[in-house]
């Protein structure tokens, strides 16, 4: 594949900065749930990287799970179509999408060399306000300029079958919402502290009943055009600018699920720093910056966000409570089900703070209209 991915740049006029006389190098670089990611780069005389692009390569299988589960390939012309769609939405939101080879089945994209992922920003300890406030301002542009209270019904008809994509949908519906709410849930898989308190959710009907809801508004409301796994690990940063990336679960839904599933990663982000007893005032201290992000996050985003279809006031109310519940339904998968995150490895302790913030979450989302209640209820702030 390496040898194809290399003709394929030198011999393509929409891939920039390649030409027949370079020597092209392969740099695998993914460590994704999902597909392999490459850099492909080229050398100037003094051995520097000159000219640098992305390629993603759709396996037919989900990588993580293995060939026993299959998945379309059909996935990574979906994500090329998403990032085409985003990026004349919103400018400078996701790396700049170049071709989509569908034989090969792959995506050359933008290589955004010198970006950080935000996630391990956020695990040293570091996280500008103004990045927070980019990454809100491009999702609000997307999700206004593509909800259906702006383009219409019959416009988001067409939409909703331009960026169907059952395969990814049925991956979320099963892996976020259905597995880690059932015992024998597939792959779910979490620490002896949190398998102590796993009764919480599958003995509390109420937790059961936001669970059931929160599936069935991802499924079934068509609100606007999402990312679809907007996590901190899939936001690529640098000291002024963010761009989301791994959009291959784009689907239209509801609003509040891409900044719920946002919400939620922060909140893990609390919860590790407030648990590292090294350097304890520094870390509580960014601990408490975290509770400030989270506001921020949703502040800016509703600024942005103006589309509605009621009352504005209610609107917003409904749309907290909204993402309190997808917020508590990723807290819960990520610390039971198949997919967890590096945040919070190898501190059980943080773990079970965090999944009992998911819990109540899920037990007060019909609640919470606003951002502060959300905070006070997750991190339980006096």
């Amino acid at each position: 594949m390496k040898e194809v991915w290399i003709n394929r740049v030198k011999h393509c006029p929409d891939i920039p900065g390649f030409c027949d006389e370079d020597e092209v190098f392969v740099d695998e670089i993914g460590d994704g749930n999902l597909n392999d990611v490459a850099r492909l780069f080229t050398k100037n005389v003094k051995g520097e990287k000159k000219s640098s692009i992305i390629v993603k390569h759709s396996l037919p299988y989900v990588k993580c799970l293995g060939p026993d589960f299959p998945c379309t390939e059909e996935r990574t012309r979906i994500e090329f179509c998403t990032l085409e769609k985003f990026h004349s939405l919103s400018p400078g939101s996701v790396p700049r999408p170049y071709i989509y080879d569908q034989t090969l089945h792959s995506l050359f994209m933008e290589d955004l060399y010198g970006y950080r992922v935000m996630r391990e920003e956020l695990i040293a300890g570091c996280c500008p306000a103004n990045i927070v406030e980019s990454v809100a301002q491009h999702l609000a542009q997307v999700h206004t300029q593509t909800h259906v209270a702006n383009i219409g019904p019959d416009n988001m008809a067409l939409l909703v079958k331009q960026f169907e994509n059952r395969e990814m949908v049925q991956l979320t519906e099963n892996y976020v919402f259905t597995f880690p709410f059932k015992p024998d849930g597939l792959h779910n898989s979490c620490s002896d502290q949190v398998a102590a308190k796993l009764h919480t959710i599958y003995e509390d009907q109420q937790v059961l009943d936001t669970a059931a809801r929160m599936l069935k508004l991802f499924l079934e409301k068509k609100e606007c055009l999402l990312h679809g796994d907007l996590h901190t690990g899939s936001i690529l940063v640098n000291d002024t600018d963010s761009r989301m990336f791994d959009v291959e679960f784009v689907h239209v839904g509801p609003a509040a699920f891409d900044v719920g599933m946002l919400l939620a990663n922060f909140i893990f982000v609390y919860y590790r720093h407030m648990s590292i007893e090294e350097n304890n005032d520094e870390h509580r201290a960014f601990a408490y910056q975290m509770v400030d992000v989270c506001k921020l996050l949703v502040s800016t985003y509703m600024s942005h966000m103006t589309a509605c279809v009621e009352n504005r006031e209610e609107y917003e109310a409904n749309l907290v409570s909204e993402m309190a519940g997808f917020a508590g339904c990723e807290i819960v998968r990520r610390l039971v089900g198949a997919a967890h995150n590096a945040d919070l490895e190898g501190m059980p302790g943080a773990e079970s703070d965090c999944f009992s913030a998911g819990v109540r979450l899920l037990q007060a989302a019909h609640r919470i209209h606003d951002a502060d209640r959300l905070m006070v209820i997750a991190l339980m702030l006096a």
